[in-house]
């Protein structure tokens, strides 16, 4: 198989393309790199540096049989000061790597993401797992709103292609995590490598609010599953499906276990929350587990484990 990843350089495009490489597929890259290196080598692996709005440009005669569309800053830091970073890749790039897919036939899987759903109202103590048929309640023109505005509009981009009777999904992912996550840009946003971070440097842990939200976190290789699932499925997909684990746990609960699986006594500090921070967001996958056989593998607290071996 022939598969262009957009973004394969990042986080988790990185995990993907290898996953793809091992199992013999094609693997052709596009990235611009801002926040990622390449690394890979592979004789299966070709890659161009470049910006997915000018993908018809820089690969007009590149055909695959499936689109992985990855490229996006994920950074709220970054994408905050620059909502660019957001907006074009997830709203032009997506318009145009629709065309590239319509031209060769291809399925396109989008990386959407669970801020889509934006501050659901729930002021209850553990939050209510959200379908992909539940509302989004938003605020508009905030600090936050550049990244799920963007990942919204991309979805519809995505939603207008398969109306054309082409092949598309867009995949609503929930915390992703693993090692070798970019911790350069730390901050709001991104909490497990800030808390890896601070344990390594013995900082206390920084709590943006008061730390009762609640948050949910899937382990990287769980997610790369999930997409290879997507990307193999001979049915015809849905609009949009939740990809991440439904076990909850409040940002303090996360600060302590941290403390105690390191042995790292540093203390918790406590900075004010931004605006429209959703108390909970969890997802419902019965979903993923109906039509892809698919569920998380790794726990918390493996997870915990697992980043703090590797920093």
């Amino acid at each position: 198989m022939r598969v262009l990843v957009t973004g394969g350089d990042g986080f988790i495009g990185q995990y993907l393309v290898n996953n793809l490489l091992q199992r013999g597929d094609h693997v052709h890259v596009l990235d611009n790199n801002i926040t990622s290196t390449p690394i890979l080598i592979h004789e299966n692996l070709t890659r161009v540096k470049g910006d997915v709005c000018d993908i018809l440009e820089i690969l007009p005669d590149y055909s695959p049989n499936v689109i992985v569309h990855l490229a996006s800053v994920a950074i709220p830091k970054l994408y905050m000061e620059q909502p660019d970073l957001v907006i074009r890749p997830n709203v032009f790039g997506t318009h145009e790597v629709c065309k590239l897919a319509e031209k060769y036939s291809a399925r396109i899987i989008f990386a959407s993401s669970s801020e889509v759903y934006g501050s659901i109202i729930d002021d209850s103590a553990i939050g209510t797992a959200i379908s992909e048929s539940d509302s989004s309640i938003s605020s508009l023109l905030s600090a936050r709103t550049p990244y799920s505005t963007a990942k919204k509009m991309g979805e519809e981009i995505i939603r207008s292609f398969t109306q054309k009777g082409h092949s598309a999904c867009s995949v609503r992912l929930f915390n992703v995590v693993g090692p070798n996550m970019d911790s350069a840009v730390i901050g709001y946003g991104r909490v497990i490598p800030n808390f890896v971070e601070s344990i390594r440097e013995l900082r206390p842990l920084t709590i943006y609010g008061n730390g009762e939200q609640t948050r949910c976190f899937l382990w990287i290789e769980d997610a790369v599953t999930a997409l290879v699932n997507l990307i193999d499925y001979g049915g015809e997909l849905p609009d949009a499906i939740n990809v991440g684990h439904p076990q909850q746990i409040s940002i303090l609960s996360l600060a302590n276990k941290f403390q105690e699986f390191s042995n790292a006594d540093v203390g918790i500090i406590f900075s004010p929350k931004l605006p429209d921070e959703p108390k909970h967001r969890c997802p419902d996958i019965s979903l993923a587990i109906s039509m892809l056989n698919w569920r998380p593998t790794v726990d918390l607290d493996e997870i915990i484990y697992r980043v703090l071996d590797e920093g």
